[in-house]
């Protein structure tokens, strides 16, 4: 996220606990340039406030509503959180604690998280005996040992699905969805939803998709959608029918195209 102006970085910094309030502080009452990127009396209200107040991160958290974007503060964060899980600098229990919060509190806040559900829920859930770091001195050898044993049977898919989901945050003109584990047709449009973030308001209906991926979303220059031919072989009247709206869409857009792979290929 390198096009992010670095005076709001800094903000989001400190509302993710990447910076000390002292740094912060002194950052605010240095920088000259500040005036520039928030309103004159809302600058004085920042220089003025008490720093040593309780309210401080619920001060910044309402600068970042009034004159930044929310959505840019919950993408930052998560590609934090997804690059300190891949760098092992939380261990894989916690890890899934912190997804699955990050995930809950987006759901809150932005409606359509930046994370899987499958990756922030799925995982957490089959953890969720597991201790993490702090509480392996309640347990003798032996038993933490065995209760270990799940976290080393995920540990793999886990750091594999942060990679990918990391790779596409910060790559976002490609993304790859695969339809090889669709189960019905109200999960597929789930799947888009979640991955291309629709708006909330999204019908789960084709008319819905193409209006989406037509002009209400940001679509990637390249959207992969993978396994195509065991989702046509399963789902033969949806995708005939996605298939048209691949062609509809490929066809009146230069720049940005959606392919599949699988047997059958449409580009």
């Amino acid at each position: 996220m390198t096009n992010i102006n670095p005076n709001r970085i800094k903000f989001y910094q400190f509302l993710n606990d990447d910076i000390s309030l002292e740094l912060f502080e002194n950052w605010v009452y240095e920088n000259k340039e500040l005036e520039n990127e928030i309103p004159e009396d809302h600058h004085n209200d920042l220089l003025a406030f008490n720093f040593k107040s309780r309210e401080v991160k619920n001060f910044i958290k309402s600068i970042i509503k009034k004159h930044f974007d929310w959505k840019e503060f919950e993408k930052y964060r998560t590609i934090e959180l997804l690059k300190n899980i891949k760098s092992s600098n939380i261990e894989i229990v916690l890890a899934s604690r912190k997804l699955r919060e990050l995930y809950l509190e987006q759901e809150e806040e932005i409606k359509r998280p930046f994370l899987t559900i499958g990756l922030a829920i799925g995982y957490e859930s089959e953890l969720d005996n597991c201790p993490i770091e702090s509480e392996y001195k309640l347990w003798n050898s032996d038993a933490l040992k065995k209760q270990l044993e799940p976290v080393e049977w995920y540990r793999k898919r886990i750091l594999e699905d942060v990679d990918e989901e990391l790779n596409e945050l910060l790559n976002p003109e490609t993304k790859v969805i695969d339809l090889g584990g669709i189960v019905n047709i109200k999960h597929l449009h789930d799947t888009f939803a979640e991955r291309l973030y629709f708006p909330e308001f999204y019908g789960n209906n084709w008319d819905a998709f193409w209006d989406s991926i037509s002009g209400i979303v940001e679509m990637p220059e390249i959207l992969t959608l993978t396994n195509w031919e065991k989702f046509e072989k399963t789902f033969k009247k949806d995708s005939k029918i996605l298939r048209e709206i691949i062609e509809d869409y490929n066809n009146q857009n230069s720049e940005k195209k959606i392919k599949t792979v699988g047997n059958t290929v449409y580009n």
